[in-house]
């Protein structure tokens, strides 16, 4: 059985989001261990606060990665696109824990980001915690694309 872990920054705050998330996750853990760890977001005042704030987070990503052994993948908006039959061959191409960063309201500096290899959900932008609903439902839906007899992923 493989191991997922999700970074995220900061935490679900809405219910519904919540709940959605827990259901994959369960779901999930029929096939693989997934772990998520959130790391405190930074308060944020103003746009000058970008650098500042983006620095903070990834140290506290920094120090988790630090106690985690695997593949990196931060989620970035720039990063690499993936179908989910793609996704699905690149987590079965894994033999180590895969390990995905979702970042805060500002994302990652660009020398984070040179430092990892990094995925993109989608051209579009969504909210952070929209992020991990739309992550944990496609590693759902890899799993069972890997896993011929689930019909989930038609």
């Amino acid at each position: 059985m493989f191991h997922i872990t999700i970074i995220a920054v900061g935490k679900l705050k809405d219910k519904q989001f919540s709940i959605v998330c827990a259901d994959y996750i369960k779901r999930i853990n029929t096939f693989a261990k997934i772990e998520i760890i959130e790391v405190e977001s930074s308060p944020s005042f103003s746009d000058g606060d970008i650098q500042r704030v983006q620095r903070e987070e990834e140290e506290r990503i920094k120090r988790v990665l630090e106690k985690k052994k695997g593949d990196v993948v931060l989620l970035s908006e720039d990063g690499k696109q993936y179908s989910s039959s793609d996704l699905a061959k690149f987590i079965v191409g894994k033999k180590n824990e895969i390990i995905f960063v979702i970042g805060g309201s500002f994302g990652f500096t660009e020398s984070f980001k040179d430092s990892y290899t990094t995925h993109s959900l989608s051209l579009l932008t969504f909210p952070h915690e929209l992020a991990r609903v739309i992550l944990v439902e496609q590693l759902y839906r890899a799993i069972t694309i890997n896993q011929k007899q689930n019909k989930y992923n038609k």
